[in-house]
């Protein structure tokens, strides 16, 4: 979104649910929007209250919450994936800190692609997968990677 000419900055808020895209003062709103409609999210014009509201990470800031972000998915899931699969405490920490890692890589390789959520959960899903396949085995981490996916999803849809 950055690259089009008639956009300043893009930037999202905490919880990652609002972007906030800053546009060229001489530019037709109306061409931002349907651009992000054609993307797959809902767009519509904010207030300048409803703006100044929220705090605003831009793309050099989101790096930072992807991590937090990845820690939060991970302690989340991973403690009751493990206590339905039988882990014990040691495999629950590394595959904690396997799916932070592996959220967080997928988070931040996509930083520049705006895709649609369910595409990011899809993805994401696989990462963690792929990420967990040695430590818990290809039918356990498949397993695991698609309760990242519906997490992921059941935060896009929440």
């Amino acid at each position: 979104m950055e690259e089009r000419s008639d956009v300043d900055a893009v930037a999202v808020d905490r919880h990652g649910e609002l972007l906030r895209v800053t546009h060229r003062a001489d530019r037709d709103v109306a061409a931002i929007l349907d651009a992000l409609e054609r993307m797959g999210f809902a767009a519509e014009e904010a207030s300048p209250a409803d703006v100044a509201a929220a705090r605003w990470y831009g793309s050099s800031e989101v790096g930072e919450l992807s991590r937090e972000e990845a820690a939060v998915i991970a302690a989340r899931v991973v403690p009751a994936f493990a206590a339905a699969n039988a882990l014990d405490p040691e495999q629950v920490d590394a595959a904690s800190r396997l799916v932070a890692d592996a959220l967080y890589a997928c988070f931040i390789g996509r930083k520049h692609v705006l895709a649609s959520p369910a595409s990011l959960a899809a993805s994401c899903g696989g990462a963690v997968e792929l990420a967990t396949r040695l430590q818990l085995g290809a039918d356990r981490a498949a397993m695991l990677g698609r309760a990242i996916e519906a997490d992921l999803a059941g935060a896009s849809a929440a």
